[in-house]
């Protein structure tokens, strides 16, 4: 039987984290993406919420460029898997395919949540772990286009804010709350599977064409998750201030009850 729901969810993650480039380092990131604006700047940018010291403009042109990127790249990927003589395609691994689409979407959610006000990432060892995954899951969510993933993100960047934290592996979802998140988010994992299996007919057809249909459904795809994100992380930094992400408390009663 097909793997299906968390356990589906977790072999696609587990294949992401295999690709290096998965981690983002928030300093050099953010100096890297605000050097050429405002190099003056760069040691605040990065010691505090970026949007306490550059235009929230700025961070949006950035973000948007950001995304313009990766979905490149992801494209690209995309129609590199959907060629024969590619070693994934051939073997008929869609679970390669999709773990290299997840490893991407992880990788710009860490680069989006950085520009909107999120401290760093990655856990205790400088790594991403499945506790960074955990809390990377909500963004996916977002990208995936699970309606659930909008609340259990107000609610991080509330208790971000409350708790001041400066690196977020402290935080995890329960486990029914991430249960429930990781099924749904699965759903739209098996919808994409399913898409790419069907693509693999097609290029033992006519290669080239498969290709070019794998590279453009996944661009189309793409791009409107990855703003959907961007969004909904512009609108969650209004809960972060300097001096530690405290809470803007008049907002306060807008946030939805996390998840048991």
């Amino acid at each position: 039987m097909a793997e299906t729901g968390v356990a589906l969810y977790d072999r696609v993650v587990g294949t992401a984290m295999e690709f290096p480039w998965i981690k983002v380092d928030r300093d050099s990131f953010l100096r890297k993406e605000f050097r050429l604006y405002c190099s003056d700047r760069l040691d605040l940018i990065v010691a505090d919420n970026p949007s306490m010291h550059v235009s929230m403009d700025l961070i949006d042109k950035i973000a948007k460029d950001v995304i313009q990127s990766e979905r490149v790249k992801v494209s690209l990927i995309s129609a590199a898997t959907g060629l024969p003589s590619n070693p994934f395609a051939a073997a008929g691994l869609a679970v390669a395919d999709m773990g290299q689409y997840t490893a991407i979407c992880l990788k710009t959610c860490q680069e989006l949540a950085y520009l909107y006000g999120f401290p760093d990432l990655v856990d205790e060892n400088g790594e991403v772990s499945s506790g960074t995954v955990s809390i990377l899951t909500p963004l996916v969510g977002i990208m995936f286009g699970v309606k659930l993933a909008n609340e259990i993100t107000a609610k991080l960047c509330q208790q971000i804010a409350i708790q001041a934290a400066k690196r977020l592996s402290i935080f995890a979802l329960s486990r029914p709350g991430w249960y429930i998140l990781a099924k749904q988010v699965a759903k739209f994992i098996g919808v994409r599977m399913s898409r790419q299996l069907a693509l693999k007919g097609v290029t033992k057809i006519a290669p080239l064409i498969g290709s070019v249909v794998s590279g453009t459904l996944t661009y189309a795809a793409f791009g409107p998750g990855a703003e959907r994100l961007r969004k909904q992380l512009r609108e969650n930094s209004r809960f972060f201030k300097s001096d530690g992400y405290q809470i803007d408390t008049g907002n306060e009663e807008d946030l939805p009850d996390v998840l048991p």
